[in-house]
């Protein structure tokens, strides 16, 4: 199957996104649990961070999906 380069990135984009939230998922399940974090404020900085990357790799994806062109 021969993909078209937008439909490639859009289906990257959305690939990582979906290993962020697992990811998170697995902080907040695990890890924050274990350090007995949840309900305090000693994770913000991980979300802080989290959306930081997200956005950012959002931002990189819409760049790239605006720069690539359909043959």
């Amino acid at each position: 199957m021969n993909l078209s380069p937008k439909v490639h990135v859009v289906l990257l984009w959305g690939s990582v996104l979906l290993l962020w939230f697992a990811f998170d998922l697995f902080m907040e399940s695990v890890v924050f649990e274990f350090l007995r974090w949840n309900g305090t404020t000693k994770n913000d900085w991980f979300f802080m961070l989290w959306w930081g990357v997200v956005g950012l790799w959002s931002l990189y994806c819409l760049r790239r999906l605006l720069k690539t062109k359909v043959n």
